[in-house]
């Protein structure tokens, strides 16, 4: 089975504070998301691109999966933005606001011809509602396409529906299931929005489990704690990684063809999957966070 990389916790707040760069290698995060677009005014965009490429220099990261969010192609900051990436030495970008399947080919094209390297892949953050409407488009829009992130702050707004406090994710279900199945159709890593009000653990780990169970992988996070619950909630449980050891164990003792069971369960074939799954994502680091 393929190894799965493990994208329960994508940290996005490194860029509206220049000291964020060179305390970003020692978080304990899955994802580092360096960010050029609305965390960073226009006045600063090309200081941020100096001190974001002298960081990124100069490495001495602990296995963090390396992205940055970029403004669109269609701004006067992307073109220069999506340049800087493809030569940052990054895993990725992240386009923000994709609306159409021709963004994404046009930044596959784009880098493309700057030469980036086999493993560079492209992520699409959809945060409008004609964005979620073209979900299934983005998700197949070119070959370099890796996941796809949800925006539910701008999303929210364009709905008209920003009154209601941050655990109130009800109204954007929709939305979030949306994003998540297109993602899933189609073998790509779906990424939950971020959370409101960073003083409510609580709701930020029910929003995390909420996440889990519609597809999603992981989650935006702001601070190193709210990583850590979503490095719980996304990661697997002790009782799960037992149960996938029980059931792998007992497929491996049972004669060829013969089904078997595990707490009273019949293990199907898909079951098998899951255990499978399960074993592999054990072997992540920070479970139990």
């Amino acid at each position: 089975m393929k190894p799965i990389k493990p994208r329960r916790s994508v940290i996005y707040r490194l860029g509206d504070d220049p000291s964020s760069y060179d305390t970003a290698k020692d978080l304990a995060v899955d994802v580092l998301l360096f960010d050029l677009e609305d965390s960073v005014s226009p006045a600063d965009k090309d200081a941020a691109r100096s001190r974001m490429g002298k960081a990124l220099a100069a490495g001495n990261f602990n296995g963090q999966e390396r992205l940055i969010r970029i403004n669109g192609l269609d701004t006067k900051f992307g073109a220069d933005d999506l340049a800087f990436a493809a030569k940052a030495g990054v895993d990725g970008i992240m386009l923000c606001k994709v609306e159409t399947a021709r963004q994404m080919k046009e930044a596959d094209d784009a880098v493309g011809a700057m030469g980036v390297p086999d493993g560079f892949r492209l992520w699409a953050m959809i945060e409008t509602p004609k964005g979620v409407l073209a979900a299934e488009e983005i998700a197949t829009s070119c070959p370099r396409m890796e996941g796809i992130a949800i925006g539910l702050g701008d999303l929210s707004r364009g709905l008209g529906g920003f009154r209601r406090p941050a655990p109130y994710r009800f109204p954007m279900l929709t939305a979030l299931s949306t994003i998540a199945l297109a993602a899933k159709a189609h073998g790509l890593v779906a990424i939950d929005s971020s959370f409101r009000d960073a003083r409510d653990p609580n709701g930020f780990r029910a929003a995390c489990l909420d996440g889990r169970e519609l597809g999603y992988d992981g989650k935006a996070v702001g601070t190193q704690e709210q990583a850590a619950i979503a490095d719980a909630a996304f990661g697997p449980t002790p009782q799960e990684i037992d149960w996938s050891k029980r059931v792998l164990a007992a497929v491996a003792a049972a004669p060829k063809g013969i089904q078997v069971k595990v707490d009273g369960q019949l293990i199907e074939p898909g079951y098998i999957d899951v255990a499978r799954q399960i074993a592999e994502m054990a072997k992540w680091p920070r479970l139990g966070a």
